[in-house]
């Protein structure tokens, strides 16, 4: 049986792109949470008609950014096992 040139671990990447990846995924979440807290605690307490709809407007934001970033994460891991392969 041939033996894979490959290592069984792959090298791990500079540090600079571990920090970039957090610093983008941080980025995401604080856009999301911006625009959340926008309908959630903006928004909803000016007394606008409808405040239940701005109060969950803001949480389904919130969860946006939430699964927004581990989409992110998700294809961060794909691409890495995708360089590594």
């Amino acid at each position: 049986m041939p033996v894979s040139s490959k290592p069984s671990i792959p090298d791990a990447q500079s540090v600079s792109t571990y920090i970039g990846d957090g610093a983008r995924i941080a980025a995401i979440l604080l856009v999301w949470s911006v625009i959340a807290a926008f309908f959630r605690y903006g928004v909803s307490e000016v007394g606008l008609p409808f405040e239940s709809l701005w109060l969950q407007l803001g949480s389904l934001f919130a969860l946006t950014g939430v699964l927004n970033a581990i989409l992110y994460l998700l294809y961060r891991a794909i691409d890495y096992w995708h360089e590594t392969a």
